[in-house]
């Protein structure tokens, strides 16, 4: 993998990185094994959360990162309480820092973001309200504890970076457009068949934030799935089942994996900086990284894909 911006700081990143959300899938051994195989090759991005694999992503970053001495960027997160009020809460979120680096094995991260921003509890101390953020809610992003949690924590050195993450992309454009931040994270949002994205990492690199993009092979995504077409999932519309139908096909006739093919779109795309990959194993992030150094789809194939937008 080639050096490149972390967006418009004076850091270096990778165009792929490794995300850990399913990195004991298999094994803890192989999980470990999947981060320094990573390394080898170069991925130079690692991002994880108190969440992923039930709490052990954090500890094997931990393990396979201790004592490196390659440079490299970490990338942490904030969130997912059980209670709604320790969103709101500095003891809660600083206690949960401090554990995120004890396994981590380190005395600071690179970047720490918010993880869900989309989410109420994050802006608003009313708990009668769950789930996403609301449109008639008046929220002040701004002042939030997370938000001056996160702030605090980099002016203390704990962070060079401090950003959000989330999956929703209305939600998402909204909390960004009303706070500053070094980097924004948008998942689910920018595959084969979504491009969602499109319209917000513009107004992230207008504010001066690294773009970031993930679960790029989430929903079928990652190789074919001509089964789940037959008894699609409540989320899959008619004209989604056909779009995938349109994609598979596509693949098949290219001789290429679903995945490189992915890979290759995303990894073209001008406004991202690094797509985090969520493998699980050796294999999956080295057929990543080789896909990035075949460069851009052929253009056929690339207006035939653009054409097969939901």
């Amino acid at each position: 993998m080639k050096p490149q911006a972390y967006g418009p700081t004076d850091a270096t990143t990778t165009k792929i990185g490794l995300g850990g959300a399913f990195l004991t899938a298999s094994s803890f051994a192989d999980g470990v094994a999947t981060v320094r195989r990573a390394l080898d090759l170069g991925v130079r991005y690692f991002d994880t959360s108190p969440m992923y694999c039930q709490g052990a992503s954090q500890a094997v970053f931990g393990e396979a990162l201790e004592g490196v001495e390659q440079d490299y960027l970490l990338a942490t997160k904030l969130g997912y309480f059980a209670k709604p009020s320790r969103f709101q809460s500095r003891t809660a979120l600083l206690t949960q820092f401090e554990e995120n680096l004890r396994l981590l094995r380190r005395e600071s991260v690179d970047t720490l973001q918010v993880h869900e921003a989309d989410f109420h509890h994050w802006w608003s101390k009313d708990d009668s309200v769950q789930g996403r953020l609301k449109p008639d809610i008046d929220y002040h992003f701004d002042d939030a504890p997370g938000l001056k949690t996160l702030r605090e924590l980099k002016e203390e050195g704990r962070c060079r970076f401090i950003g959000i993450s989330g999956n929703t992309a209305d939600n998402m454009q909204r909390v960004l457009e009303n706070i500053d931040i070094d980097t924004f994270l948008l998942a689910f949002n920018y595959d084969l068949i979504c491009r969602r994205a499109r319209d917000i990492l513009p107004i992230a690199r207008e504010k001066g934030c690294v773009a970031l993009v993930g679960a790029i092979f989430q929903r079928g995504l990652a190789s074919p799935q001509p089964e789940r077409l037959n008894n699609p999932p409540d989320w899959m519309t008619p004209d989604l089942v056909t779009r995938y139908q349109n994609l598979y096909q596509l693949q098949r006739e290219s001789g290429m994996s679903l995945a490189e093919m992915g890979v290759r779109y995303v990894a073209a795309q001008d406004d991202i900086d690094t797509i985090i990959i969520g493998a699980k194993l050796p294999s999956e992030i080295e057929e990543c990284v080789k896909a990035v150094e075949k460069g851009p789809l052929p253009e056929d194939l690339l207006r035939e894909i653009e054409a097969n937008v939901a």
